[in-house]
């Protein structure tokens, strides 16, 4: 759609996925009632080719704080033509599959070795109003040192909080500076697949991450657009929204 990469990701901050709204529901109904939460500049229920609703849309704020607090009111629930509907951030369809995923644990790399635990869990706990469950920093093993070395951090980690919506946010974002240093934040990816995907040392485990072989999971800025999405859990373009895996 021409946006360059900075709008792309502006944008995907203010835009949300709904999803389970009834067949009946039209673009006017869908942008009246998410009107409530703040200004809409862009809204549409997803239709097949005969023009019948595929059950989902998306909406788009004018500011990122009115997509945060239309998140935010899930806790009351959002009710669209009398049917309870599901609301969360709209992840770009070239995003990596494990990236369209509920998760509650986020890969770091790129980290300061001078960042501690509590250094990286105040990062997160500050800018993003979160509880962290977890931070796990990888360190050298014993027996890869020399006779009385000390292992050393090898700049990257994982972070564990609770909130599906808060680790959506912060993977959007993505680049995150810890420490006065620049990393890459994305969900950590299923057991005994590696999140260092170019890594050429041929180890599937999370050693291997390495600065100039780090895969961001193929979030790709250009592959956005207003009918390219796919949330990855049962909600497709061609067979409509489905509740199984969501």
């Amino acid at each position: 759609m021409g946006r360059d990469n900075a709008e792309t990701k502006e944008e995907t901050l203010r835009k949300l996925f709904v999803g389970g709204l009834p067949r009946s529901t039209t673009d006017d109904d869908f942008k009246n009632y998410f009107s409530q939460f703040g200004e809409v500049v862009d809204s549409i229920v997803l239709k097949d080719n005969n023009g019948n609703s595929k059950g989902f849309g998306f909406v788009t704020f004018a500011t990122d704080q009115e997509a945060e607090e239309c998140i935010q009111a899930k806790s009351q629930g959002h009710t669209v033509n009398g049917k309870s509907v599901e609301v969360k951030r709209a992840i770009p369809r070239d995003a990596d599959p494990d990236q369209r995923e509920k998760n509650t644990k986020m890969f770091v790399g790129g980290l300061s070795l001078n960042s501690t635990e509590d250094s990286i869990r105040q990062f997160f706990e500050s800018n993003f109003n979160c509880q962290v469950e977890s931070v796990d920093l990888i360190y050298q093993k014993k027996d890869q040192l020399e006779p009385g070395q000390e292992p050393r951090p090898r700049g990257f980690g994982f972070v564990t909080i609770n909130d599906f919506d808060v680790v959506d946010r912060i993977c959007v974002i993505r680049n995150h500076k810890i420490d006065g240093k620049e990393v890459e934040v994305k969900k950590a990816a299923p057991k005994g697949k590696s999140n260092a995907g170019g890594s050429g040392r041929g180890d599937r485990n999370q050693g291997d991450y390495n600065r100039g072989g780090y895969n961001q999971g193929g979030y790709n800025q250009g592959g956005y657009n207003r009918g390219g999405y796919n949330q990855g859990g049962g909600y497709n373009q061609g067979g409509g929204y489905n509740q199984g895996g969501g």
